[in-house]
């Protein structure tokens, strides 16, 4: 018989015996030990069994949730977990794998270490809190602070969500600052607002921190420190960056209270701490805040002026980006607007050298951009600038310069002749460059710029019916 068929015969005689389970005359031949496993072991390959994680594996789409059981597989004996391994206790609760939960049991160990304290005696006790809190009250108007705040942390630990803990943490706090250890006062002010942003002492909480704050800007200011050198002996200031830390409780007032009375001297504040410093970016930020956010404030003319001045300071010259200076000039238009009424003879003194001092750095502006383009040979650019510095600054000092030089240039070229223009004659045009060239351009004078003409008739001296149009 040729190979092939017996390969196909034996195939043939495998899948019988799968279907059939397998024949008397053949499982007579073979122990009975050995009949299942011999009638498993055929090409197909051994099925895995259930509770393995082949098996899970295979037949986890299949699963069917019982509550208080487990998981159940169509055909299959008992109750499997998450994991496939066969259940045989019962299931006191089933977690879903597929919902999110705490990893720690957030409120599964809070409520653990709430037994464990009551059951050690250290659990909510009203009573044992108001006592405290009672015992800390009359050493805090003894002024024994430091006794007093070993009373008020009891009540606040036995206190619980209450009455008391509230009160005892606002008393707390207060202990801390009476005794001049304002950076723990600073911290048991901001845990108290965070806990209890509704209180009737938030008002009494925020004129403490902006109270501790200034001291430490004026401390800073009294005695300047790096922000990296320790305070090792003075216990009302932080251990490092004195300053940092009053400005941060500044920030913190604002946004813990930021339609309260001190919001917006906390930000003032803030504001002029960086202008003393140097750092006008920063101050024109604060300052700015203060114009947009709060137009109540008493703080709202200085917030402007300061703001110029801190615009006219970051501007870095001529050579540099003229933003600060656009901004400058719209803030003064503002000032003249809002505080026309309102301004005395002092006041208006200051606005106007401060315009005088915006309006010399415009002009400084227009100059250098001319004397660049004058000393590149761009005499058409030269006088489009000197040009505006004669139109919008006729009065300043250098309005007679500018004029001078316009007379000097009269009968300059616009542009430099470049040596070898005969080589750039001879290069094909550029589209774009051809087509503003064929633009018929409006006659120009001393004063007036030369503009490109909108659409019309053009007569023989190349003049348009359209109206001249000036910047």
């Amino acid at each position: 018989m040729p190979r092939n068929h017996l390969h196909l015969t034996a195939t043939l005689i495998a899948l019988l015996l799968l279907a059939t389970g397998g024949c008397t005359s053949l499982n007579a031949a073979v122990p009975e030990s050995d009949s299942n496993s011999w009638q498993w072991a055929s090409w197909l390959g051994k099925p895995a069994e259930p509770g393995t994680p082949e098996w899970w594996k295979k037949h986890k789409k299949d699963r069917v949730m019982v509550p208080g059981k487990g998981y159940r597989v169509a055909n299959v004996e008992g109750y499997f977990d998450q994991e496939g391994r066969p259940i045989h206790t019962k299931v006191a609760k089933v977690v879903d794998p597929k919902k999110k939960s705490d990893p720690l049991g957030g409120k599964v160990v809070a409520k653990a270490m709430d037994d464990l304290k009551s059951k050690v005696g250290m659990g909510t006790d009203a009573k044992l809190a108001e006592k405290s809190l009672v015992a800390g009250k009359e050493l805090y108007r003894q002024e024994e602070y430091f006794r007093a705040v070993k009373e008020f942390k009891q009540a606040i630990a036995r206190g619980g969500n209450t009455q008391f803990e509230q009160e005892a943490m606002f008393l707390l706090a207060e202990s801390y600052f009476f005794d001049k250890r304002y950076t723990v006062a600073i911290e048991s002010y901001e845990k108290f607002i965070k806990q209890y942003p509704n209180s009737s002492h938030v008002d009494q909480v925020i004129r403490r921190q902006f109270d501790i704050a200034r001291y430490w800007e004026q401390s800073h200011a009294y005695r300047p420190h790096w922000a990296i050198t320790p305070n090792l002996f003075d216990r009302t200031r932080p251990g490092f960056d004195t300053l940092g830390r009053a400005l941060k409780t500044y920030e913190d007032i604002r946004l813990n209270d930021p339609t309260g009375p001190l919001a917006d001297d906390a930000i003032m504040a803030t504001a002029n701490s960086y202008f003393l410093r140097g750092r006008y970016a920063e101050a024109d930020y604060q300052y700015g805040l203060i114009r947009s956010e709060y137009p109540r404030s008493e703080h709202q003319y200085d917030a402007h002026l300061l703001g110029l001045q801190s615009k006219l300071r970051m501007y870095q010259g001529p050579n540099y980006d003229g933003t600060p200076l656009e901004d400058a000039k719209r803030l003064i238009k503002q000032l003249k607007v809002q505080f026309a009424g309102e301004l005395n003879q002092e006041e208006r003194q200051r606005l106007a050298e401060v315009e005088a001092q915006l309006n010399k750095q415009l002009v400084m502006r227009e100059w250098r951009m001319a004397e660049y383009y004058d000393d590149t040979k761009h005499y058409d650019s030269a006088r489009f600038y000197y040009a505006r510095v004669l139109r919008k600054y006729p009065d300043s000092e250098i309005a007679a310069r500018a004029r001078e030089r316009m007379a000097a240039l009269a009968d300059r070229p616009g542009h430099p002749v470049s040596r070898f223009a005969w080589l750039i004659d001879q290069l094909p045009q550029n589209a774009e460059r051809k087509a503003i060239a064929q633009v018929p351009l409006l006659p120009s004078s001393d004063s007036r710029i030369q503009l490109a003409r909108a659409e019309g008739k053009v007569d023989e001296k190349g003049q348009g019916d359209a109206k001249t149009i000036t910047r």
